[in-house]
């Protein structure tokens, strides 16, 4: 009798940190509704998920019914963890205008280890629901309320649910895109520059005028303290204040990498200079634009090549501070005594 596909070998640490893990990759959606803390009536969003699966066929799915992933087979079984543990799990945040399957690439990496991956669909600031008009201040907070939503659909998962259970959401590694770089950071702890806040109240850079209620909000913070570790990608702030001020920053207490690239000018030097107690790593990558995080394209960095650097510089970031990784491999890479390209500026501090 044929016992169907079996388990990799070994632990999980023992996977090559810059090579695909040995799982195929399934996939999943959720529509969870939520109660948003303090901001009106109840929110719906769709949270997509990937995660680890023995199966070897299947059928790929379509990101907003138009993006097909063929790395990925959707409805697949899941995978035992690898890990009696359970799964460690990563939960990303998109950009503005963007969906949760942005940044498949980077998501379908950690599944390929044995982690569950999630991201939020932002409602009101997803690709269908594009807009030049201005946006209400609201949406900054609903971002990080997503987050910490995706993280309690995962707790509470019905019985019965391959999933349910199984989750370790206790010490979650998160990551955000552009916009989802500074959801990042709020949703690590970051203390929010009020002083700066309501000045762009005051300016009508949103919507709809904010409201006390909205100010007792950032005044008190977004933080989740079930975030382990931050890597905001092609994020960063001007000369102005910004939404953390000069001393907002080190608030979020944990280990930060800050990846960007040299043709997205977002200011991510300015953050490096703001950032004085925490755990911080700079990757600026030569050739970068924009969407080397998310869809690629760059014009003068090969998408996949941008893809395998950032995947294994975040896979041993992850692995260090959500895993304890301690190996000499992922020790080198962390601390730039090992350089995976000439394209990649490292700093840390």
């Amino acid at each position: 009798m044929d016992p169907g596909p079996k388990m990799p070998d070994g632990a999980p640490l023992d996977a090559p940190v810059d090579q695909l893990g040995p799982f195929r990759v399934g996939y999943r959606t959720f529509l969870h509704t939520y109660q948003p803390d303090g901001l009106g009536g109840p929110r719906e969003i769709r949270i997509d998920l990937w995660y680890p699966t023995l199966d070897t066929e299947g059928t790929p799915p379509k990101y907003l019914n138009v993006f097909k992933d063929d790395d990925v087979l959707e409805g697949a079984t899941v995978a035992p963890p690898w890990d009696p543990a359970g799964y460690p799990v990563h939960v990303h945040s998109h950009g503005a205008w963007a969906f949760g399957g942005t940044s498949a690439d980077l998501m379908h990496y950690f599944a390929s280890h044995g982690w569950v991956a999630i991201a939020p669909n932002h409602l009101g600031h997803t690709l269908p629901e594009h807009t030049e008009d201005l946006l209400p201040i609201s949406l900054r907070i609903l971002r990080s309320m997503d987050i910490s939503a995706s993280l309690d659909l995962l707790e509470d998962l019905p019985e019965g649910d391959p999933l349910a259970g199984k989750c370790r959401t206790d010490k979650a590694f998160l990551s955000g895109h552009s916009a989802g770089a500074q959801t990042t950071w709020s949703s690590a702890g970051a203390a929010f520059d009020m002083a700066s806040v309501q000045a762009m109240c005051d300016s009508g850079t949103f919507a709809a005028p904010c409201t006390p209620e909205e100010l007792a909000i950032f005044e008190a913070g977004l933080g989740d303290d079930r975030i382990a570790a931050g890597l905001p990608m092609a994020g960063g702030v001007g000369d102005e204040p910004g939404w953390f001020g000069n001393d907002g920053y080190d608030a979020a207490k944990n280990p930060f990498m800050l990846m960007s690239g040299t043709l997205d000018p977002v200011g991510a030097e300015n953050v490096w200079e703001r950032v004085k107690s925490l755990d911080y790593t700079w990757l600026d990558f030569e050739g970068g634009c924009h969407q080397l995080f998310a869809l690629g394209g760059c014009s003068k960095l090969e998408t996949y090549e941008g893809y395998a650097l950032v995947n294994t510089y975040a896979n041993a970031f992850a692995r260090r501070h959500v895993l304890g990784d301690t190996s000499a491999r992922v020790a080198a890479i962390l601390d730039g005594s090992e350089s995976l390209s000439p394209k990649v500026h490292f700093q840390h501090k």
